[in-house]
């Protein structure tokens, strides 16, 4: 098997029609919290648009998922494509392959129309989501979770412009849905 892991070529991005447990433990192996995030107790939805990345062989080394969200930040109604479920297989990781990935995605709710990117990261992770263009968010951002419970989100929420002069309102935040 060759490792083309830092090949010249650009990796190829393309939208999967699914991305199921199995897919994600083709990329990651198995195990009950593969994205560190158990801890938090929270209940996460699952994407709707999957992209992915196959290595020369076809196995599925790197994914990030979409899926729109409804917010209030400040008292202002507004709509995201949340960003999630990004991995890259541990063997392919410092390719660009994660960067990839979530730039096809950002494009892509860029042509739907969105204004705003949103997703939830552990903190050791927002470097690198600085590096593609992701701010923190400064407020609070509450979090629906079953039974009508809400929840402060632990995790660093950040967010990215997609349109030109998208600014972010100032002003708690408020995700009216499980978080992505």
């Amino acid at each position: 098997m060759t490792d083309d892991r830092f090949s010249s070529e650009p990796p190829t991005v393309v939208r999967l029609r699914q991305y199921s447990r199995a897919e994600q433990e083709e990329i990651l192996g198995p195990g009950e919290d593969p994205y560190g995030v158990a801890y938090t107790g929270l209940t996460f939805l699952p994407k709707e648009i999957h992209f992915g990345i196959r290595a020369a062989d076809g196995r599925l080394v790197a994914h990030t998922g979409l899926l729109p969200v409804p917010l209030t930040v400040g008292g202002v109604d507004l709509e995201a494509i949340g960003v999630g479920g990004v991995c890259v297989a541990p063997g392919r990781r410092g390719g660009g392959l994660a960067q990839a990935v979530v730039g096809a995605a950002l494009d892509h709710g860029r042509s739907l129309g969105f204004r705003y990117a949103l997703l939830f990261c552990r903190p050791p992770l927002a470097p690198f989501y600085r590096g593609l263009g992701f701010r923190e968010v400064a407020e609070e951002v509450t979090v629906e979770q079953p039974q009508g419970r809400l929840a402060v989100m632990p995790l660093r929420t950040m967010w990215r412009p997609l349109a030109e002069g998208a600014g972010w309102p100032e002003g708690p935040v408020r995700l009216r849905s499980l978080p992505i």
